[in-house]
């Protein structure tokens, strides 16, 4: 069955509320996980956060009491278990949740069963102002769905409606991935744009837009210290070569075009938390802002302004749209920029698991580049970018399909057929359900010690005289039978898969033992098939027929393997 991305998120948040467990001493994962939500979304410090729990017995289905602005917001946490994540905040728990506000709010009520916690939250309520009462259930499920739980929940606000400006709001696990999605973006740009013009355009459920007209210089000036990290949500960044570049340069510099530069050029957009127009003097800012289309034209226009060849009459349209949800600015992205040619590798650049495990492989000297000439693109602009640090910089794309061809045994022959559908949405949030710094690393070593392999081979097969790769497998020149062995060409996925599920037998072989008796499997198991012998080995790499039996194989010759690879 695959894993679907309420899985994928599941176990990463997982992971998180583990390392908060261990760190606050949390006895559950539903208190860690309130610690998380209190913080990323709520914007409290560990203190603050430490002060506002009510965890224990006698909490009255309360877990946190926060007192702000007059405005207290009662909170209701559950983190379930994996497997229950396709259910719904049970009713009992929303009556507990109730009934627990009450003995929170009413001085009447008893609460005689309360733990110390809920009681002096009670009594320090007792001495403040209140005037306005949230009570707030966030759960990693589906929420409060069910006709049932949705009429219970009506009631219940409504006997309070009257009394109270009182008001309840839901975070199911869809509301939770967005803040999650969130709080792994590594930037927040703030921007304040000049403009010409500025008009409110289109507008919808919590997302706005403007669309105006600003001067070319002036945008440059707004974003020219942070050009290093204003692309951070673009799924491609600046292209040196470019001949469409050299065009917008040229354009913005000449001096019959310049002012024809709105006409010809498709425009900006900038996506953002917020933003404010001051329309009294011709301002926009914005908060959390990306520039997530027109990465190529506003880097033209600022080495033309840095050559001072920029012309003042140069303008362009600039759509601004305001939006907090993570997974909708991710399809904004996406879909502003599939009108051109773009790596599939490219559309998965701001998933916050590709943005983990960028942090985490930077640990080791890897950078991982989620776009296209990132790591170049960051120093360029910030001459302090992880200055003096040797780093070995990695394609997203070749991260993928290692790793895949490694470990995903569902999608290793796609890796070598067409790793472009690796990034199908579907595939992606499978393989990416798995992936850490540790496992990219071990394929990546694999693969590299593979290639070397595969190498050796290919140089015996130009000149005969280079004899490494026979040395390798221990084979005597007059026994090798080089026709048995054309597979070895393109077999690096093949034998990658191969190598690990024969690690699995034995962890501490040594890793050129597996991939000299991987060789030997492959070799066996084409020999033994007329099917595989009579097709040609590049096309036989790619089958996925094959993978399966090299991986049945394995599991039928376990035992004499082991003593094989010991």
């Amino acid at each position: 069955m695959p894993i679907t991305k309420y899985q994928v998120y599941y176990r990463k948040l997982k992971d998180i509320l583990n390392s908060i467990k261990d760190r606050e001493g949390y006895p559950n994962d539903s208190l860690a996980f309130a610690h998380w939500f209190l913080k990323h979304q709520v914007g409290l410090d560990d203190q603050q956060i430490g002060e506002v729990i009510i965890d224990g017995n006698g909490d009255y289905g309360i877990d946190a009491v926060y007192l702000n602005d007059k405005k207290l917001h009662v909170y209701q946490f559950k983190f379930p278990t994996e497997k229950n994540i396709n259910k719904e905040i049970e009713q009992g728990d929303i009556l507990k949740t109730f009934n627990g506000f009450d003995a929170l709010v009413d001085n009447k009520y008893k609460s005689g069963k309360a733990n110390k916690s809920f009681i002096a939250m009670k009594e320090y309520l007792r001495d403040e102002e209140v005037y306005e009462f949230n009570i707030n259930f966030v759960s990693y499920n589906k929420g409060i769905k069910s006709n049932a739980n949705v009429e219970v929940l009506r009631n219940r606000s409504s006997q309070y409606e009257d009394d109270y400006d009182f008001r309840y709001k839901l975070y199911d696990r869809d509301t939770i991935l967005n803040i999650f999605e969130k709080s792994q973006k590594n930037t927040s740009v703030d921007v304040k744009l000049t403009y010409k013009n500025m008009a409110n355009s289109y507008a919808g459920e919590n997302i706005e837009s403007s669309v105006g007209v600003v001067n070319a210089a002036k945008l440059v000036e707004s974003v020219k210290d942070e050009l290093s990290v204003v692309f951070d949500e673009n799924i491609r960044l600046y292209e040196s070569d470019s001949k469409v570049n050299e065009g917008i340069y040229k354009t913005a510099s000449g001096n019959d075009t310049s002012g024809m530069f709105y006409y010809y050029n498709n425009g900006i957009t900038f996506i953002c938390d917020d933003y404010k127009n001051s329309p009294n003097n011709n301002t926009l800012f914005m908060k959390g802002a990306s520039i997530v289309n027109g990465c190529q034209t506003v880097t033209t226009l600022a080495r033309a302004y840095d050559d001072s060849r920029l012309r003042d009459d140069a303008d362009l349209l600039v759509r601004v749209i305001k939006i907090k949800k993570y997974s909708e600015r991710a399809k904004i992205t996406k879909y502003l920029n599939s009108q051109t040619q773009i790596k599939e590798s490219y559309f998965i650049a701001n998933h916050p698991i590709v943005r983990d495990l960028q942090e985490d492989l930077l640990k080791d000297n890897y950078y991982l580049e989620r776009q296209t000439n990132e790591l170049s693109h960051k120093q360029k602009y910030d001459s302090e970018y992880l200055k003096g640090k040797e780093l070995q910089v990695l394609k997203l794309s070749d991260v993928i399909q290692r790793y895949t061809g490694y470990y995903v045994d569902k999608y290793a022959h796609i890796a070598k057929s067409g790793k472009g559908a690796l990034f199908e949405n579907d595939n992606i949030e499978e393989i990416l359900g798995e992936i850490n710094a540790a496992k990219v690393i071990k394929s990546l070593e694999t693969y590299e010690t593979i290639s070397g392999v595969i190498t050796s081979y290919r140089r015996m097969r130009r000149n005969s005289e280079k004899n490494d790769f026979l040395h390798y497998l221990g084979v005597k020149k007059e026994e090798f039978i080089f026709n048995e062995y054309l597979f070895v060409n393109t077999t690096d996925i093949l034998l990658l898969n191969t190598v690990h599920k024969l690690s699995e037998l034995d962890e501490e072989a040594e890793i050129n033992t597996l991939i000299k008796v991987g060789i030997l499997i492959i070799r066996d198991v084409i020999k033994s098939n007329d099917g595989y012998k009579q097709t040609p080995p590049a096309t036989l790499m790619k089958r996925k027929a094959v993978y399966e039996s090299v991986r049945k194989y394995i599991e039928e010759n376990q035992v004499s393997l082991k003593k094989l690879i010991q």
